[in-house]
């Protein structure tokens, strides 16, 4: 659960670790530790992604544009709008990197050697948007540019909710946060006591599926990855899952990362580590739960349904 705290690990602009260095030597080693050392404030950078992006989107209109991204999902004019504010954001860090981005694939700015991957979405949740209804945000993860799409490889991630101004943010090793509130999962154990966000777009649930949601203590379905893994990260909901193999690394990363550092558990549907994956076009499934104890028994429920 949320609670005040004033740690020093707190994720602020004059506390942030540099970022992993990576496993080079000479040349490429030394600038890849100078443009390392220049990003000294990620979390003001994602805090101004996520207000930029906001205020394109709610001055914008909801309709579609006639084009599709990679995925094939269509793309409407807030997406194209809040992608350009998000880039735009990210090129005033005068920080070589490149940009990974479920509406516009990939992009390099700044000159010099990158030293960073940012994985962005810069509206999960587009069709409850487009729909008007409540839940949908940018979602946008930091790896070092060696780094397996993962999210143990994240070192800033953000989930900033469209319609509210307070993002929450994770810093890697410094915990999630939502404002001065250290986030905390809800520590929920059994299914009986929890819960739990289930993904169900394009997807009928299988009889173990569905025998899991009878048992839980509640169900909810969002149709926004990256704000029910936050819901999780903020003890709101005590775990979300899903069994499609259709999420993809924009929608997941940031969220995943905030759970662990909320002291979650995160896992693939057979209870072992998430796959990385190569791309932004790759799909997984994902179980993500306030504690391994509950994270076990989703899995041993989901039994031969699992995939």
């Amino acid at each position: 659960m949320a609670r005040n705290s004033s740690e020093p690990g707190r994720p602020s602009p004059g506390n942030e670790p540099a970022g992993r260095q990576a496993g080079t030597s000479g040349d490429a080693a030394t600038r890849s530790a100078a443009t390392r050392s220049k990003a000294t404030s990620w979390t003001h950078t994602l805090i101004m992604l996520h207000r930029e992006v906001r205020e394109a989107v709610l001055g914008c209109g909801r309709g579609k544009t006639g084009d599709v991204n990679a995925k094939g999902d269509d793309v409407r004019a807030f997406d194209l709008v809040a992608n350009d504010a998000a880039i735009a954001v990210l090129e005033r860090s005068s920080l070589p990197l490149v940009i990974d981005s479920e509406e516009a694939g990939r992009r390099e700015i700044g000159s010099g050697t990158p030293g960073y991957r940012i994985v962005l979405d810069p509206v999960d949740g587009s069709d409850n948007w487009s729909w008007q209804l409540p839940l949908s945000a940018v979602s946008c993860a930091v790896l070092p540019i060696d780094a397996a799409l993962h999210p143990e490889s994240v070192e800033a991630a953000i989930v900033g909710p469209l319609g509210q101004e307070m993002p929450v943010l994770g810093q890697k090793g410094s915990g999630a946060w939502c404002g001065a509130v250290r986030l905390e999962t809800s520590g929920v154990r059994h299914l009986a006591d929890a819960a739990i966000s289930i993904e169900l777009n394009h997807f009928a649930p299988p009889p173990r599926l569905a025998s899991l949601m009878a048992d839980a203590r509640g169900v909810r379905s969002y149709g926004c990855a990256s704000r029910a893994l936050a819901l999780v990260a903020a003890g709101a909901i005590d775990a979300h899952l899903d069994m499609r193999a259709r999420l993809t690394a924009e929608s997941y990363l940031a969220g995943a990362r905030l759970v662990i550092e909320a002291g979650g558990c995160v896992a693939g549907l057979d209870g072992g580590k998430l796959p990385a994956v190569n791309g932004l076009t790759d799909g997984i499934g994902l179980i993500a739960a306030a504690s391994r104890a509950l994270c076990d028994e989703i899995v041993e429920r989901l039994g031969d349904d699992k995939s």
